[in-house]
């Protein structure tokens, strides 16, 4: 996962994140245990380093590829929807980048 990928192909994966906020609002609405606010922050942390994506070396450029396929992904372990608290894998993952990225005024509440 901690493969960097072109800048030509960061629209797509914005499309990705994209759809998939969309897969977790209906989650939402359908059952009130997913923590809709912490998606929607892993959600904007993501968006800001892809916009600032190009500013970073390609080993940083890999662990912001790797924390948001780890969000967006089936596979990460921990099903997001089945627990309140099944989106803390995903933001805890989000503040180890950011941590890594000296970005720390960025850093997701974990409840």
């Amino acid at each position: 996962m901690c493969v960097p990928i072109e800048a030509g192909k960061i629209s797509e994966l914005r499309m990705e994140l994209f759809d998939y906020m969309g897969q977790v609002e209906k989650e939402y609405s359908d059952n009130s245990i997913v923590n809709l606010e912490l998606a929607r922050d892993i959600s904007q942390r993501a968006s800001y380093l892809l916009d600032r994506y190009e500013e970073f070396d390609q080993k940083k450029r890999g662990l912001i590829i790797a924390a948001i396929s780890y969000f967006i992904s089936d596979g990460d372990g921990v099903y997001d929807f089945d627990f309140g608290s099944g989106l803390n894998d995903d933001a805890q993952v989000m503040n180890y980048v950011l941590e890594e990225l000296g970005i720390d005024n960025k850093y997701i509440d974990i409840p």
